[in-house]
This record gives structure tokens, C-alpha cells and sequence, in this order.
């Protein structure tokens, strides 16, 4: 069990890490609320109150979905006069979770769903990957948070979740399918290691390449490859 022991505007603490975590937060007053994204809830005390609805308008719930997140987030608080609340969260695979406390006009780009929950001062839209991050398993599209204000964000990842903080000048190449989130600010690109081979048959191919400084944070398992080990173990469905 991890307690917090950084700066949260939240009490949370994360459980069942770092291999199947659960983040528990306490509201505490009727002025907090939490955004998560749809399916994330495991469980909430019976008096938190829980609304749907498309965050930022119709278009930037469009551009979450694009992004592989959920058009439609569900809301978490508790009523004037009722005691704290709790709510709990989860990531869609298996994994860890970490938090991140972001000052006012801070952004992150994250990989596919991993975006789990926040505070309403943290946006979440969508970021254009590029084409060759399609090849590289993680989709057209990214998600961005932005923090309006100060506050708070939860992500996931799928398997073991580790921290790099980059030196200035220090590069750092990372395979496109096991990113799970950096700093917007990082300078970085999208480019395919080896030859033709290599990227054709190798197993690798498509890396972003980091240049500190910077903060990367990296998951050591990807869904894709997940998937593609139990497809040919998947029933096939045949027309009569």
C-alpha cells in the first residue's frame, strides 16, 4: 500500500500496487469534486454523489474520444452536510498508478486510457500522435491533460510503472507501445530504429526519442502485444 506523502489538494491513498492498484480518494467538503473517466469507479461510499456528463462541451468530449478516452465522464461529490466520502479507482489493465500534482498551466501528454481520474482544474483532450505512432501501436491520436488551475490527476499504466527525470541534454529513447506519459514540454520526436528489417521484423521499430530535460514515465507491458498473443486463441465465429 502506497499513503500519499506529496502535495495532493486530496487525501488518496493507492492500494494493491504495482501490480493490480486501486487509488482511494476522500472528499471531504461539498466545494471537491472528482472527474473520472467512465468505468474507472470500483466502489464509493452510498452518500457520493455521482453525475455524467460531457466535460468541456460536445466537441472536447469528441476530441476525448478520438483520443481513445470517454465522451461522457462521470463526476463525484458529496452533498452539503454529509461527512466525507471515499471513491475508489482503477485502471482499465493491470498495473500501477501514479499521481501527478500539476501547477496552473502545466501539460502532459499520456498515452492511450491512461488517464483515470482528476480534479475538475485538470482538462483532458486529445493530441495528434502522428502517423507513425499508428505503426507503432499507440494510435492516431494521444490524450493531453492541461491544468487550468492547480490540482490533481491519477494515471495508469499496464504492468510496472517507472519514473525517469532527464538531465539536460540527456537523450532517452523509449519504444512507442510502452510510453505511458512525459512533460509537453519535453523535446522529442517519432522515429523508427534499425533498417528495414529491423522495423519490418524485429519486434521494434518505432521509438520516441527524448531529449532532456524532462520527466518520462514508462509501463514495461503493451496492450497490443497482449492482444495479438490471444487472438489465434480467440473462438472464430462462422457465417451459417
Amino acid at each position: 500500500m502506497t499513503i500519499n506523502k506529496d502535495t495532493s489538494f486530496l487525501k488518496y491513498e493507492v492500494v494493491g500496487d504495482p501490480a493490480f492498484a486501486v487509488v482511494k480518494i476522500t472528499i471531504d467538503n461539498p466545494g471537491q469534486k472528482v472527474r473520472a473517466e467512465g468505468g474507472a469507479m470500483v466502489y464509493m461510499d452510498g452518500h457520493v454523489n455521482m453525475e455524467t456528463k460531457s466535460a468541456g462541451g460536445v466537441m472536447r468530449g469528441l476530441k476525448r474520444k478520438f483520443s481513445g478516452e470517454s465522451m461522457f465522464q462521470n463526476f463525484f461529490s458529496i452533498s452539503d452536510g454529509s461527512p466525507p466520502g471515499v471513491v475508489a479507482f482503477a485502471h482499465g489493465a493491470p498495473g500501477d498508478i501514479v499521481h501527478l500534482h500539476l501547477k496552473q498551466g502545466e501539460e502532459w501528454v499520456l498515452s492511450r486510457d491512461a488517464y483515470i481520474c482528476g480534479t475538475t482544474s485538470i482538462g483532458v483532450t486529445s493530441k495528434f500522435g502522428g502517423f507513425k505512432g499508428v505503426l507503432g501501436g499507440e494510435g492516431l491520436m494521444l490524450t493531453k491533460i492541461m491544468a487550468e488551475a492547480d490540482g490533481d490527476v491519477w494515471i495508469g499504466g499496464y504492468g510496472y510503472v517507472e519514473r525517469h527525470e532527464l538531465e539536460p541534454g540527456q537523450e532517452f529513447v523509449v519504444d512507442n507501445g510502452v510510453m505511458m506519459a512525459y512533460q509537453a514540454g519535453i523535446e522529442h520526436k517519432v522515429s523508427k530504429v534499425g533498417g528495414r528489417k529491423s522495423f519490418m521484423l524485429g519486434g521494434e521499430g518505432v521509438v520516441i526519442r527524448y531529449t532532456g530535460p524532462g520527466v518520462v514515465y514508462t509501463q514495461n507491458r503493451e496492450i497490443g502485444l497482449l492482444a495479438a498473443l490471444l487472438l489465434p486463441h480467440l473462438p472464430v465465429t462462422r457465417g451459417s
